[in-house]
């Protein structure tokens, strides 16, 4: 006589688990897609903007990233199904705004678009015959237009190697950058130094703020060591001789400080 197997208490507990647990898998699929489809049905209410790198850049404000966000096919954003509004468009858009560097827009569960813009710090400027030729240099060597809105108080920057930076920015635009910042994040040069001429050949004539010297910087190339020269002339030279005594200061020349006297 053939012996009849059937399952176990635990084999019919396995099953048991196994459509429980398939179960909750096929309803949270549903209420993730019930949830989805209900958040991209909703209207956008409101939009949050933040501005990132804000100090000291007045040239972007908030109503201005709004209402290229609003403008054209956007106009009507507040009454728009947020399935219908393209993220990506928006933010291409936003970067088209002058110094705007990047910018990343979302929506939440409350209906929000929120905007987060990241802001080109401009750190000098180009005098180039006229505030509507003259162009700010950005942070990352970006060369940016003039604002009716809002002018930056930077170091200056002139002659045909400035002028030539607008029109063809290349390696000696980023050194010129660099150096820029090193003055800017220093107290004293930042208080010192207030323009730049730049000839042809990119050798640099500082203007300072205090003092009657004009300084024979040449190429910007090794700026740090010509820099710590300079510092040794205002330490060690100025306080004996005093500041009218020179009109001129060379320190191009490796290892020399040259003084020409005032006449």
């Amino acid at each position: 006589m053939k012996r009849l197997n059937f399952p176990s208490v635990s084999g019919f507990a396995s099953v048991g688990v196994f459509i429980k647990g398939f179960a909750l898998l096929i309803l949270a699929i549903v209420l993730w897609s019930f949830a989805g489809k209900r958040q991209l049905s909703k209207t956008c209410n409101q939009i949050n903007v933040h501005l990132e790198n804000e100090e000291g850049n007045y040239f972007v404000d908030e109503d201005q990233i709004k209402d290229v966000i609003s403008r054209g096919r956007n106009s009507l954003t507040f009454m728009r199904w947020y399935d219908s509004i393209s993220l990506y468009k928006l933010e291409r858009r936003i970067e088209k705004v002058d110094f705007v560097k990047k910018a990343e827009v979302s929506h939440d569960l409350a209906g929000n678009l929120n905007v987060n813009v990241r802001l080109i710090k401009p750190i000098a400027r180009i005098v180039s015959g006229g505030s509507d030729r003259d162009r700010y240099v950005g942070e990352e060597g970006e060369i940016l237009p003039t604002s009716e809105k809002y002018c930056a108080k930077v170091i200056t920057m002139d002659g045909a190697g400035a002028r030539h930076m607008i029109y063809h920015p290349d390696s000696n635009t980023l050194q010129m950058v660099r150096m820029v910042e090193f003055i800017n994040d220093d107290s004293f040069w930042k208080a010192q130094v207030s323009h730049i001429n730049i000839d042809e050949n990119w050798n640099l004539t500082l203007y300072p703020l205090v003092g009657n010297q004009v300084i024979e910087f040449g190429p910007a190339t090794d700026f740090k060591p010509k820099f710590n020269k300079l510092l040794a002339f205002y330490q060690r030279i100025v306080p004996v001789k005093g500041w009218n005594t020179y009109h001129k200061v060379s320190i191009k020349f490796k290892n020399q400080i040259i003084c020409e006297k005032s006449s």
